[in-house]
């Protein structure tokens, strides 16, 4: 089950960004506009040989990143939903470009991403707890993991007043 697509990662984020954190030659072939191009599917007839197949492997690279979002929303979701979902919240969308932005960062990652990146692994964590609910149907019969409030449990009384048989 996908997410988000390279669409929706190209609309909710500055394309240019995206464009060169995907072209990872030197010098930089891939622009805002081929890249949007080759995901939508488009005539590439204005590009040379040479970017389009650098844009070939930028398109890889979008995919797998996006690929790895949706692996690590799985993870999360799994213990408490049934997989793939019926329906897909948008914010799922969302957080899958997030979290597709930040693996395409590698090493050079700004605060802003890292930041949007842990909030979102944190919701994640509160939505596989039952803290944070989706609002899907598809729930999965398991229970959630244990609160580790203390719990008294006792076997039955000893003495009773009325069973003494008048020793008091």
């Amino acid at each position: 089950m996908t997410y988000a697509t390279s669409a929706d990662l190209l609309t909710r984020f500055d394309a240019a960004e995206i464009a060169q954190r995907v072209d990872r030659g030197v010098p930089r072939l891939v622009s805002a506009e081929l890249l949007i191009a080759i995901t939508a599917g488009t005539a590439l007839g204005a590009y040379t040989q040479a970017e389009v197949q650098r844009a070939s492997v930028a398109k890889g690279v979008l995919e797998r990143a996006l690929q790895d979002a949706d692996e690590t929303i799985n993870s999360y979701l799994s213990s408490r939903y049934v997989l793939p979902l019926s329906t897909v919240p948008a914010v799922l969308a969302r957080v899958a470009c997030e979290l597709a932005r930040f693996y395409l960062y590698d090493d050079q990652v700004t605060d802003l991403v890292k930041d949007r990146h842990a909030s979102n692994i944190k919701w994640l964590g509160e939505v596989a707890k039952g803290t944070v609910s989706l609002g899907v149907e598809s729930i999965s019969g398991q229970q959630p993991a244990s609160s580790a409030a203390a719990e008294l449990v006792s076997s039955a009384a000893v003495w009773k007043r009325p069973t003494s048989g008048g020793f008091l």
